[in-house]
């Protein structure tokens, strides 16, 4: 798996903390007791309402003096709203029908996302930036100003979301700058194998969303997986997020309850069998449970 640093240069366990929909002083405590438990990457984007829940988080861990900024990984992405105080609107941006593309550069709004991120969050860089969706006629512009911003120290990942094969392909051919991650859902019901292969041969770490949801809302039978489980005394849950690893993924579980931070960190200590990796992605049957993952543009 490819391997991330914080700006200390400690290399990043790989589970992180997927925060949507924590907000506020929730936010906070989250982010306060899963860097306790030895979490450093947490996972947000400009439309979740949660960078100043993040920054209050990380600026009380600061104020304790027990760790610094550079010791933590924070993550968003750039979506299509809420850019500009003068276009207090919501979804109207990164659309070539919307008459708010014509009073703004691309350019600029992604300049203000990323300023107002560093302000909700309280730092002065982002260590990771990603494009939210692949937004098809503006992406490649929305690219070329994330990589000025990582050539500006500003930044010092760049990434996309919800992007397919074609669609990095598409920047590498127009920038040639390959994204550094892709951040998709994946579960044993809908691997998405050949991205996974894809992305692991493009040298761009695969990310996942959501890796436990279709277990939390019981969307397959998971009878094959709970012998696993038992071999390794471990929880159907972890063995879904050791799943992602050994593929080669990068799992963003999100959970606010203390037990659940600590159960989806515990699985750095054991490994699954080539067998075992195969038996569980035997269940994929290409599900996908995000609507906006269906029908945003360029899906």
């Amino acid at each position: 798996m490819i391997t991330l640093t914080t700006a200390n240069g400690y290399i990043v366990p790989c589970v992180g903390l997927g925060t949507f929909p924590f907000q506020g002083r929730v936010m906070a405590d989250v982010v306060k007791y899963a860097v306790e438990l030895g979490y450093r990457l947490f996972d947000t984007a400009d439309d979740y309402r949660g960078e100043s829940g993040i920054g209050l988080g990380i600026s009380e861990l600061l104020l304790e003096g027990t760790y610094k900024r550079e010791d933590l990984f924070l993550q968003t992405k750039i979506s299509d709203n809420n850019a500009h105080e003068d276009e207090p609107l919501s979804g109207i941006f990164f659309n070539p029908n919307s008459r708010f593309m014509k009073r703004h550069k691309v350019a600029d709004i992604v300049r203000e996302k990323v300023n107002n991120s560093l302000h909700q969050m309280h730092t002065d860089y982002l260590d990771s930036l990603l494009i939210h969706y692949p937004f098809p006629d503006y992406m490649v512009e929305i690219w070329d100003e994330m990589i000025r911003l990582k050539k500006e120290g500003i930044v010092r990942y760049i990434g996309v979301s919800n992007f397919h094969e074609r669609h990095i392909s598409r920047l590498i051919l127009e920038t040639g700058v390959r994204p550094e991650i892709n951040e998709v859902y994946t579960s044993p019901i809908g691997t998405k194998q050949s991205l996974v292969d894809y992305c692991n041969i493009n040298n761009c770490l695969f990310m996942t969303y959501s890796p436990l949801i279709d277990l939390v809302n019981n969307r397959f039978d998971n009878s094959l997986i709970k012998p696993i489980a038992e071999k390794n005394s471990k929880s159907i849950a972890q063995i879904i997020l050791r799943w992602n690893i050994d593929r080669g993924c990068f799992p963003l579980p999100k959970s606010k309850n203390v037990l659940r931070l600590k159960e989806n960190f515990d699985v750095l200590n054991f490994s699954l069998s080539s067998e075992e990796v195969k038996a569980i992605s035997s269940l994929n049957m290409d599900y996908q449970y995000l609507v906006e993952s269906k029908i945003c543009p360029g899906i």
